[in-house]
């Protein structure tokens, strides 16, 4: 081989050696970015989930948090997951279907004197009179009776509503009682005039009420009908929906629509069907009590709404506002609900299946509260709240400050330190419940020093960042109430539970009379 042949030879193994050499530290390279780190993990998930995968996931993340991400079917079965365990390593999750989908389970229905105005009394089966009270339940046999310039409001099952008006007497005649595999109310009405507005939430609901003259069934979906009794004659106007009167001897029936009117006279001539009386306006009659129950509301009536701070911290919150307390109960996700759901045991799993709308309608049962709204945050959301009112200042702990690397005391922690400070990962569940909590109370402290202060753009912002069925006006609305309140008070709960072994396996069980009172106390 001549000298210039073996240089080429040399040069050919360098280049080549050099090549094989890059191409193996590119290789290298590009294995160690898409190679996940050793703390992350995979996981697959199968069976009736919406989206079945594989999922990478950092440490610190639930069960609860995978499952939500991969979408849980109203008949997916969760039973069998701890989720509030953190996933550590790959593994495989199997979730199973259930025979029927998760429902909420029939409440029984009652009658209750929700407002009154002027002299009310209630007459027992007994004949003993009492005082009518707010709040105080109707049992079979009970009549109402209402004096001059008197009305009152009476709500029959989850949501219809009865208006007494002046000299009427109305009897709860059935609660509860089955007809045809329904559940029936029914009532009669003596004198005077009431309105009816019926709302069935299922079809195993039946409202009945009986006169002296006529039996008036509320048909379909329900409706809204006002009836006056007088001496000699019954009208009934149906305003809305479809009614079957007929004459308690079975001799005349018919099916009324909405926009008519209808006569029953005592001596028997057929029905006189008109259209809707010029009289029947229920609004105006009754428009005294109508701003009277407004009037007091507003004054009297919290604010009352739950803070889900996904994966497990759930907060029901009260701001009353006439006394300027707010009253924080914090609910632990595995307490048991299976009392009021069909198909999930705790509510956490409620959440997985319904989201915030479905835990504050359950919550709403465990402390006997009307809850009409909710916010659900999770760790994304919260950087763009604490970043859109810049910053949250509260105490940090030492473990904390360590975390973050920054001084312990009061400190003004951005979007990002929140992170890291509400980091599931780093703590436990209670002191992320904690966590949580103190991160509410700045951002209360906050707008009420005005060192966050609303706007109308800002609320905006912060309703398109979070999970909510609050309405930019409805929170200026009730922010303006609470800059009226000078000296606020806070006083936070523990839900009053127990804790019951059950095949090997523990349960906390809400105690619901305590529940129920632990507010007022």
């Amino acid at each position: 081989m001549t000298p210039l042949l073996k240089k080429r030879a040399l040069l050919s193994v360098v280049y080549f050696s050099m090549t094989g050499i890059i191409i193996w530290q590119a290789v290298k390279l590009l294995t160690g970015v898409m190679t996940p780190p050793s703390e992350d993990s995979f996981i697959d998930i199968e069976g009736n989930v919406l989206r079945p995968g594989s999922y990478r996931v950092g440490p610190g993340v639930t069960q609860f948090e995978i499952l939500k991400v991969a979408g849980i079917r109203p008949t997916s079965d969760i039973s069998l997951f701890d989720l509030t365990k953190q996933i550590s390593g790959n593994q495989q999750m199997d979730v199973g279907t259930m025979p029927n989908p998760v429902s909420l389970k029939t409440p029984l229905s009652n009658v209750r004197l929700e407002f009154s105005l002027g002299q009310i009394s209630v007459v027992a089966t007994d004949g003993k009179s009492r005082a009518a009270e707010e709040g105080m339940e109707l049992s079979a046999g009970d009549r109402m009776l209402t004096e001059e310039k008197s009305q009152a409001e009476l709500s029959a099952g989850a949501y219809s509503r009865i208006d007494l008006d002046e000299f009427s007497e109305l009897a709860v005649d059935k609660v509860n009682a089955e007809e045809k595999g329904k559940k029936l109310i029914a009532t009669s009405q003596k004198t005077g005039t009431c309105w009816y507005k019926i709302v069935y939430t299922g079809k195993t609901e039946l409202f009945k009420t009986a006169t002296p003259l006529v039996n008036i069934t509320a048909a379909g979906t329900g409706g809204d009908f006002m009836v006056t009794v007088k001496q000699d004659e019954v009208d009934v106007h149906d305003m809305d929906g479809l009614l079957l009167i007929e004459r308690p001897s079975g001799t005349e029936a018919i099916n009324m629509i909405s926009g008519q009117t209808a006569v029953i006279f005592n001596d028997n001539r057929p029905f006189q069907v008109t259209q809707l009386a010029s009289e029947a306006n229920p609004t105006d009659r009754f428009s005294m009590l109508t701003k009277e129950k407004s009037n007091v509301i507003l004054r009297h009536m919290p604010l009352n709404f739950v803070f889900c701070a996904v994966p497990n911290v759930y907060i029901f919150i009260s701001m009353q506002f006439e006394g300027g307390k707010l009253h924080l109960v914090h609910i632990p996700g595995n307490v048991s609900v299976d009392e009021f759901v069909q198909g999930c045991t705790t509510l956490d799993q409620a959440f997985l299946y319904g989201g915030g709308v479905f835990v504050s309608t359950l919550i709403e049962q465990i402390m006997d509260a009307r809850i009409s709204k909710y916010c659900v945050f999770d760790k994304e959301k919260v950087i763009r709240v604490a970043g859109a009112v810049g910053g949250v200042s509260l105490n940090v702990d030492e473990k904390s400050a360590s975390a973050l690397k920054i001084s312990t005391g009061m400190q003004k922690l951005s979007a990002t330190q929140l992170i890291t400070y509400l980091k599931p990962g780093s703590s436990s569940s209670d002191d992320y419940e904690t966590r949580q909590t103190k991160v509410i109370k700045a951002l209360f402290e906050g707008l009420r020093s005005k060192n966050i202060v609303l706007t109308g753009l800002l609320t905006e912002q912060l309703i398109a960042n979070i999970e909510t069925n609050f309405t930019t006006s409805e929170i200026m609305d009730d922010y303006s109430k609470f800059l009226e309140v000078k000296n606020w008070t806070t006083k936070d709960y523990m839900l009053p539970v127990k804790k019951i072994t059950q095949n090997g396996r523990v349960r906390v069980d809400p105690v619901l009379e305590e529940c129920k009172n632990l507010l007022s106390q």
